[in-house]
């Protein structure tokens, strides 16, 4: 049995906290493969264990003895509140599309819920069309910041040498909206003042890259002159909708809170 035909099979992860050296050292190699990152760019060692001795989270998924998948917060203030970042979620590539990637957020979820922490947020590319649905439709998660060229120039090649533009992702643990998703019941009908259209090119992270950028960096930036534009006039989103393969929109309104 291949690999691949390995990891098809495995359904029964295990997800705990990461405590020792040498399961930070896999956090780092699963980085590496995942996202193709240059020394200089690596998140190291040292960071995941600061992250779990100052309040944050690492959590990892394990098929035995194999570290597949993992997740990495940090504890912020906003607001005078408290709140995780979750900076990182990686999924080994052969174990993608098995639902470990919401197993890491549930777990995350419960956790911060344990420690009296109600809010956890993350940034993502407003191009990737897979990604918003989940952070939006799945997790329940809001937007309503955008920061242009958020991280500076990547070296990842996943990141295709575009600005590092991301949307802010909050997810607000205990809300309506959130209770209501996780619990496979639809959240409350929202009032949709205005859409975003979104069509991904290249395709997500880990397809063919296309040598002909111009197409991508086009699309960013009316991706992100829209948004400045709509978060500056107090609207947020609150939907994402897949129209096509490889196109979608992302909805927004007003936010209750």
């Amino acid at each position: 049995m291949t690999d691949a035909a390995s990891a098809a099979r495995c359904v029964d992860v295990e997800i705990r906290k990461l405590e020792t050296g040498p399961e930070f050292d896999a956090c780092v190699r699963l980085q590496k493969e995942v996202w193709q990152f240059p020394d200089l760019d690596i998140i190291p060692r040292r960071m995941f264990i600061v992250a779990r001795a100052v309040g944050g989270q690492v959590l990892g998924a394990w098929n035995g003895e194999e570290l597949v998948g993992y997740s990495l917060a940090i504890p912020g203030v906003r607001d005078r509140q408290p709140f995780l970042h979750s900076h990182m979620l990686a999924v080994s590539p052969e174990y993608r599309n098995r639902g470990i990637g919401m197993r890491l957020k549930l777990a995350q979820r419960e956790e911060a819920l344990a420690a009296g922490i109600d809010r956890i947020e993350w940034t993502f590319d407003p191009l990737q069309i897979r990604n918003a649905y989940f952070n939006i439709e799945k997790l329940g998660a809001i937007a309503r910041r955008y920061s242009v060229d958020f991280y500076g120039k990547s070296r990842s090649p996943l990141h295709r040498q575009l600005p590092t533009d991301r949307l802010h992702a909050e997810w607000n643990l205990r809300s309506s909206r959130v209770t209501a998703i996780l619990e496979g019941k639809h959240s409350p009908e929202a009032v949709i003042k205005d859409t975003v259209p979104v069509t991904l090119v290249p395709s997500d992270a880990g397809d063919t890259l296309q040598p002909d950028l111009n197409p991508a960096l086009d699309a960013l930036l009316e991706v992100r002159r829209r948004f400045l534009l709509l978060f500056a006039s107090g609207l947020a989103v609150l939907r994402f909708e897949i129209e096509s393969e490889g196109a979608g929109r992302y909805l927004l309104g007003k936010p209750d809170a």
